[in-house]
């Protein structure tokens, strides 16, 4: 069974977030710096990754007027 996708304010918060990352680089330092790489995440932080990704892609469509 796969687990449902947390909302974006409870994965911000699963990552250790405030606030959704203007774009994926700064997601990127953000969840490494809370994150380290000698420490595996959990299922639960890695859907979390994911929902928040989304968020920053339609963030960035949004900006550009829907092109990447």
């Amino acid at each position: 069974m796969v687990p449902a996708l947390p909302d974006v304010a409870t994965a911000l918060e699963l990552l250790g977030l405030t606030v959704v990352p203007d774009d994926f680089e700064a997601l990127a330092c953000q969840v490494a710096w809370m994150h380290p790489a000698a420490e595996a995440i959990s299922d639960a932080q890695s859907l979390a990754y994911r929902v928040v990704w989304e968020a920053v892609e339609e963030r960035i469509e949004s900006r550009s007027g829907g092109d990447l």
